[in-house]
């Protein structure tokens, strides 16, 4: 998950929009990821956004993820 990695080097990287609602609460998490990996990202107590970032070399779809720390307050 590497965004040097050669599988990532001929993605179309556009520029890294953060979320709409409360932007600045907003983290990425660094690097790409595939669909089959962003389970691997997400655990209880945050809050995610994923997003469109463009496709790998071989057509597969990627998705940059932002995350933040829960508010007990907010609705999920």
């Amino acid at each position: 998950m590497n965004e040097q990695s050669p599988r990532f080097a001929s993605a179309e990287l556009q520029p890294w929009p953060v979320p709409a609602e409360q932007p600045d609460e907003f983290l990425r998490l660094p690097g790409l990821f595939r669909c089959w990996e962003i389970e691997r990202v997400l655990d209880a107590g945050h809050d995610f956004h994923i997003e469109e970032a463009g496709t790998a070399s071989d057509g597969t779809q990627l998705f940059a993820v932002y995350w933040r720390e829960r508010n007990d307050g907010e609705e999920a």
